[in-house]
């Protein structure tokens, strides 16, 4: 029920900071549609980092396992782990970033998430001391939710590979839940984007583009009432 309601959260959140939002110019005629994008733009932002917190519960409930957000010092100041895992039994240590993996990554994306890794993987060692964990090995790697893989230096795990890092629960628990977070955002606005939007304007000059006119085409002559077509000028 706990993470029922913080899906749940997840969409209320994303509605309660679009009413703030000024409708855009470009939605004016129907400002739902621009409420609808503020919406649904949020929830993505927050799709990832709410899965993400449903991983550390996950893995907290494991035995052994302890999980968590990490800050920890770098010689160029501090890095943010997106997860810190140790199993206090194994002494198996995790480091890794999460993304959502539904596409792919520019290069410099690439390059500055292998960076960030590399200097974390210096530090982590030096960190762990300071935990008093005895750490029989370490591993750095990505976790890509919905599977998109690049090239990394870096292992990329997706959502069911999960179960072999740590327990099949916690691999079922995730996969679960992500697909509950699409069903509810799905049924939330698929009633609502099956219905259809009326705009009530005049006729514009994109009406009357025919697309399959054949050349010469005519050229568009703007005026201070707005715009017309004219015959296009002759080279000479």
């Amino acid at each position: 029920m706990l993470w029922k309601r913080h899906a749940s959260q997840l969409i209320a959140d994303a509605k309660a900071k679009s009413a703030s939002i000024p409708c855009d110019p470009l939605f004016g005629s129907n400002p739902r549609l621009s409420s609808l994008v503020s919406e649904i733009d949020g929830i993505k932002k927050r799709h990832g980092l709410l899965i993400e917190r449903a991983l550390i519960f996950a893995i907290n409930k494991l035995p052994n396992w302890q999980a968590a957000k990490e800050q920890i010092p770098l010689a160029s100041g501090k890095a943010h782990l997106d997860c810190l895992a140790f199993n206090g039994a194994s002494g198996k240590l995790y480091v890794f970033e999460c993304k959502r993996g539904h596409g792919s990554f520019d290069g410099d994306k690439i390059k500055a998430i292998d960076q960030r890794l590399d200097s974390i993987s210096s530090a982590i060692g030096s960190y762990a001391t300071t935990k008093s964990w005895h750490v029989a090995s370490s591993d750095v790697f990505i976790l890509s939710f919905y599977g998109a893989k690049w090239k990394s230096k870096y292992p990329i795990y997706d959502r069911h590979s999960v179960a072999r890092l740590f327990e099949p629960c916690a691999g079922r628990f995730l996969s679960i839940y992500i697909d509950h977070i699409e069903a509810i955002t799905t049924s939330t606005y698929s009633a609502e984007l099956r219905d259809a939007v009326s705009i009530d304007r005049g006729e514009t000059i994109f009406d009357l583009v025919d697309p399959d006119r054949e050349k010469p085409w005519p050229d568009l002559l703007f005026t201070e009432n707005g715009a017309d077509f004219v015959l296009a000028e002759r080279s000479l």
